[in-house]
């Protein structure tokens, strides 16, 4: 190169040797570090390795944790959906015997409130007739008192009075 500087014309053929310098130091340094570096490297890989063993045996075990998980869940969710129905099916059949007992209750109900209603009736009924009798009892004496009046003398009417009392009393 300082050749070139003079101004001469000089051709070399093939490599220069400074190219074959450079390249030995390059492949020097390479194995240098090679050497140096081979067992942190390996350690490296070696425990990169390692390491994504460890994760990929951790993963299988969360994913197969996770898949039991989701097994015990889905086989719950089965139960507590049979739970449901029968819990509504429970409830469906209780209200109809609640809705049956009401309706019995109710026509029972309606029943001895018939019956009540009859015997007052009857009732009432008795009464009327009482009443009707002692009315028509009343009205019977009133008239025979006026009949007796006309047609008896005083003595005739003592006598018939004290008669007719005692067959009142007889028929009570």
């Amino acid at each position: 190169m300082a050749q070139e500087g003079h101004g001469e014309a000089h051709h070399e053929t093939g490599i220069p040797k400074i190219v074959y310098y450079q390249a030995l130091n390059f492949f020097g340094l390479l194995i240098i570090i090679y050497f140096i570096l081979k067992s942190k490297v390996a350690g490296f890989f070696s425990k990169r390795r390692e390491d994504l063993s460890r994760a990929l045996g951790e993963s299988r075990r969360l994913k197969e944790e996770a898949e039991k998980k989701h097994e015990e869940y889905s086989v719950k969710l089965q139960t507590l959906e049979k739970e449901a129905e029968a819990s509504m099916e429970r409830i469906r059949r209780d209200g109809e015997a609640a809705k049956q007992r009401i309706i019995e209750e109710a026509q029972r109900l309606a029943k001895n409130i018939e019956e009540e209603a009859k015997r007052a009736v009857k009732l009432e009924i008795e009464r009327a007739k009482a009443k009707l009798y002692e009315d028509a009892l009343s009205k019977s004496l009133e008239d025979a008192e006026g009949l007796l009046e006309k047609n008896t003398a005083a003595k005739d009417d003592t006598r018939l009075q004290k008669e007719f009392l005692s067959k009142i009393e007889n028929m009570k």
